[in-house]
């Protein structure tokens, strides 16, 4: 099994959204999967400028000659592919948004209808499944529900199955160096690290770790309370 990880925090491998995607993949890694880590942040893509030369001049490729030309194929030759994003303005990053859009040339222009609704013809016969992480600064998971709404739509217009959605809230406390919050971290970083394994093996995870997760870390109380303190001590350092 191949599993591709399309990450758009623009802060790479220093964010918090990699490490819930570095736990995710070593369980997959531990159950046989071959993984690639993409930083998207890292890459030269373009906008899609809504030419539709992807449909009319050249069906299924780009005009534009950028890194998509490489992004594109491991999209499409993954298993699973893993998007990841900070939860930004409720939704996905700008970076992961850009990303999206240049995949247009992965469906034809012709319209059909499933489910009631109209939707992109496919290109292909085969389609990678998809996985979203995501975590936000917010304590409530309620934050996610645009996120979960659109991770669905997506699936649905690219003709992937959503596999599983890991959303983190409090995001910040896990890059927290705080001794009593170490074994609250360790505990949800290994979950998300069982239910990778548990999808590679299984095809699925189990329900009461996906329940696990929408449960805050810490009171939402306390949480507040520590969180405008932190921000106190940072502006207290520019007056």
């Amino acid at each position: 099994m191949k599993i591709t990880v399309f990450n758009g925090s623009p802060r790479k491998f220093t964010g918090n959204t990699h490490r819930i995607v570095k736990a995710f993949l070593k369980g997959c890694e531990k159950a046989g999967a071959k993984i690639e880590n993409i930083f998207l942040a890292s890459k030269k893509i373009n906008h899609c400028m809504g030419c539709f030369h992807c449909w009319t001049k050249t069906p299924g490729k780009c005009i534009q000659r950028d890194e998509m030309d490489q992004l594109i194929p491991k999209f499409m030759s993954s298993d699973i592919v893993v998007l990841a994003t900070p939860l930004y303005t409720d939704s996905v990053s700008s970076i992961l948004k850009k990303f999206f859009e240049r995949l247009l040339p992965i469906v034809k222009p012709h319209f059909e209808r499933v489910n009631g609704e109209t939707k992109h013809i496919p290109r292909y016969e085969k389609y990678p499944d998809f996985v979203f992480i995501s975590n936000c600064g917010y304590p409530e998971y309620s934050q996610f529900q645009v996120l979960e709404h659109f991770s669905e739509r997506l699936a649905r217009e690219l003709n992937a199955k959503l596999l599983l959605k890991i959303f983190r809230t409090q995001g910040e406390l896990l890059s927290a160096d705080h001794i009593l919050l170490k074994p609250i971290i360790y505990k949800f970083l290994k979950s998300v690290e069982k239910a990778g394994y548990q999808l590679v093996k299984n095809g699925h995870v189990e329900k009461k770790i996906i329940e696990s997760w929408e449960k805050p870390l810490i009171p939402i109380d306390m949480f507040l309370k520590k969180a405008n303190e932190h921000w106190d001590e940072k502006l207290k350092k520019i007056q």
